[in-house]
């Protein structure tokens, strides 16, 4: 093999080997700043809008880096012929390396939403301690509304955010955690998968200063395609003001 030969394999192989770091540097980037957030609630929304960005970029960083390993193999093997393969050699690793990045793309859509649902509940509902050391109780739906307010109880309501109520049994002191659930996809009846995702939304009656309004909102499965369509509540204008500085 010629110099120029073994000049592109060992640029091939360095360029591997540097997506590869890129790979180790962009989940420890996401590691950091996922342990940097102090309170739960805090660390859920940061799981739930970066996770999955983190690990596609991952993914492709990956699907790079396995592209330039192929590519300086098969090189290799073939000797002084690969200069004549060039184009068929940079395709066979094309191929492998969208192959596995469309793999890992798959898997991220459609079930990788459970192993996030798994590490968001691990996140919301372990154990908590109150500043006097005593293991909390987390309250039922039932049993949290005595200590929630109209505002929180019309958010949960409206499906814009869920509230945590902790309390301890021993001091009285209670601690309540608001996590915004707005953009989240809901489970599918038809595969039980969370893939329901919002499409489009039409308003039946708009909401005024002191009365509440209905809108239609459309729901659309992306992984079966189910569709369904559900009849929400607007709040007044007065409410959401209201809403707004909780």
């Amino acid at each position: 093999m010629n110099a120029l030969g073994e000049i592109w394999i060992q640029l091939s192989n360095n360029g591997s080997y540097g997506f590869l770091l890129l790979v180790i540097l962009n989940q420890t980037i996401y590691f950091i700043l996922l342990g940097s957030k102090s309170k739960r609630s805090e660390k859920y929304k940061f799981a739930v809008d970066n996770e999955v960005k983190y690990l596609k970029r991952t993914a492709n960083f990956f699907s790079v880096a396995i592209f330039f390993l192929l590519f300086s193999e098969i090189s290799n093997s073939l000797g002084d012929r690969y200069q004549m393969l060039l184009i068929f050699v940079a395709l066979m690793a094309f191929m492998f390396a969208f192959m596995i990045a469309y793999g890992f793309n798959m898997y991220l859509q459609f079930y990788y939403p459970f192993v996030l649902e798994k590490r968001l509940k691990s996140i919301r509902f372990s154990k908590l301690k109150s500043s006097s050391g005593n293991y909390m109780k987390l309250l039922n739906e039932l049993e949290e509304d005595e200590f929630m307010s109209d505002e929180m109880i019309a958010l949960e309501e409206d499906s814009k955010a869920d509230f945590d109520v902790w309390v301890d049994e021993v001091s009285d002191e209670k601690i309540i955690h608001k996590y915004d659930i707005s953009d989240k996809a809901l489970v599918c009846p038809a595969c039980n998968f969370r893939t329901l995702k919002e499409r489009k939304e039409k308003v039946l009656k708009d909401a005024s200063e002191f009365e509440e309004g209905l809108v239609e909102k459309f729901y659309q499965c992306t992984y079966c395609n189910h569709k369904e369509s559900k009849q929400l509540k607007l709040i007044s204008w007065s409410k959401k003001r209201e809403l707004e500085n909780i």
